[in-house]
């Protein structure tokens, strides 16, 4: 009994040693995440494990996706990633004595504001240490910007009655805002509801599955080729089964076979309507009516002619993010004399902007409905469905974002069940007899299957040539230029 008492003891003080020091177990590192977002412009957005290594980053526009390409983040700790994020963004000339602010959001999934100081105190060292080796000064925020409070207070104004946004802090904004930005799935409202350790180990898993090439251009070629691979697949799958009750007409004389390669045509192309009204709300620019650059000027106590040039595309378009952008920087740029001297003029300026915003989100809300004449013409063109898929849809009244998700999760609902009914119409032998006919279109899959593939690789090959050519040509400018000011839009 001693002997046992003994080895016991042991144990349970390998236990607790275990649990005292890091590497005994994944709790630590699993527990306490950190997200930390760093907009110079570049933005660069991190998830840091309990360990203080980094797992996961996000490059969140393209200038981040140049200054990173290559490089190696995760595994790092948080203060070599800080340091390399630095000096990258100094070599490739982002960072400079003209833009030499720094914008930073830490937000600890435990709530620690001990931890989020700490963060922030080794972000502003690391970036003061590489900036003292290019002679520079930077300037670390760790309040929001600009664009960020203002946002925040825009969406409390939207939801006056959900207290899950009402009493979330600008923190928890600032990820449930990634959050539906990185994962289609996730509405504002629902992702509001979760907490900042949910939210962050959501985002985590997100930014794990983003290729480092993964640009705009990327992004859309593979939409592509991933709707073209999937309405091929369909086809030649619902031809199989169309085609079998077809051959044995006399003794199945209802062909489910073409009822279900009806609606799971439809299901997918109306998906891919979603996707072509999701990818034009990511990607679209809306460009603004009568913005009164002299207003933005006099706020900022800036020239007009400096906001013309800085807001307006080569089409003469001003869009919501490129206003933001530049009075984002503008602000993080300013000395503390200067940004006093503005500061009571701001909420004026946030509900000038407000109205612009409202301009965009009247036209993004257009979206599903313009796409809803489309939709509906793909029902039409397939006969089999019947007047209970019309029906539906038309009960929606004005399509929304979630009402065309809620017909292609109905659409699916009918071809499936439909499917339940050929295993039942037909017998076993039957069923095994009409699946041959599937296989046999494999050849027109595995043709189709080829053909994302090469288009897949090509837009890799792409991106990652734009993206390595960019960063040389960065390197170029800062070798040929020194600390001046270079283009980060």
């Amino acid at each position: 009994m001693k002997k046992i008492s003994a080895i016991i003891a042991i144990m349970l003080t390998a236990v607790l040693l275990c649990t005292a020091f890091v590497g005994c177990t994944n709790k630590d590192k699993d527990a306490d995440k950190t997200y930390v977002s760093m907009d110079i412009n570049p933005s660069v957005n991190l998830v840091i494990d309990g360990e203080g290594k980094v797992e996961s980053v996000e490059a969140a526009n393209e200038d981040a996706q140049v200054m990173l390409y290559g490089e190696v983040l995760v595994g790092k700790t948080a203060e070599e990633a800080f340091e390399l994020i630095a000096n990258l963004a100094i070599e490739c000339g982002y960072l400079t004595e003209e833009n030499s602010g720094v914008n930073v959001t830490v937000v600890a999934g435990n709530g620690s504001a001990e931890a989020e100081a700490n963060i922030g105190e080794t972000v502003k060292a690391a970036f003061n240490a590489e900036a003292g080796k290019a002679d520079l000064n930077v300037n670390i925020n760790t309040g929001a910007s600009f664009s960020l409070q203002r946002q925040f207070e825009y969406i409390k104004g939207k939801y006056p009655n959900v207290n899950a946004i009402q009493n979330m802090s600008i923190g928890k904004f600032k990820l449930v805002t990634e959050l539906v930005a990185n994962d289609d799935g996730v509405t504002f409202e629902y992702a509001a509801t979760l907490d900042n350790e949910d939210l962050i180990e959501k985002l985590n898993n997100c930014y794990e599955k983003i290729e480092p090439y993964a640009t705009e251009a990327y992004n859309l070629a593979v939409a592509q080729a991933n709707e073209a691979f999937e309405i091929a697949k369909t086809t030649a799958e619902g031809a199989a089964w169309t085609a079998y009750y077809v051959a044995h007409i006399l003794k199945h004389p209802v062909n489910y076979g073409a009822i279900y390669a009806a609606y799971d045509i439809a299901a997918v192309s109306v998906d891919y309507t979603l996707d072509v009204i999701e990818l034009t709300m990511e990607y679209a620019d809306k460009a603004l009516s009568n913005v009164d650059t002299q207003k933005i000027a006099d706020i900022l106590g800036v020239e007009k002619s400096e906001v013309d040039a800085a807001v307006t595309d080569e089409n003469g378009n001003i869009t919501l993010e490129s206003l933001e952008a530049y009075i984002d920087r503008t602000l993080k740029n300013m000395s503390v004399e200067a940004y006093n001297q503005i500061k009571a003029e701001l909420p004026e300026l946030e509900t000038y902007i407000n109205g612009f915003q409202a301009e965009v989100d009247e036209y993004i809300n257009s979206l599903p409905e313009e796409y809803a004449t489309q939709i509906r013409k793909i029902l039409s063109d397939i006969k089999d469905l019947g007047s209970d898929v019309f029906e539906f849809v038309d009960s929606l009244g004005d399509l929304t974002i979630d009402d065309v998700r809620t017909v292609v999760t109905y659409l699916e609902g009918k071809r499936d069940e439909t499917m339940q009914k050929i295993e039942e119409d037909l017998t076993a032998e039957e069923l095994e007899e009409a699946k041959t006919y599937v296989q046999a279109s494999n050849d027109i899959i595995s043709s189709a299957q080829t053909i994302y593939n090469t288009a897949v690789e090509s837009a890799k090959k792409d991106a990652e040539e734009f993206l390595a050519q960019a960063k040389e040509a960065r390197f170029q400018w800062k070798y040929q230029h020194g600390n001046g000011a270079a283009d980060a839009e």
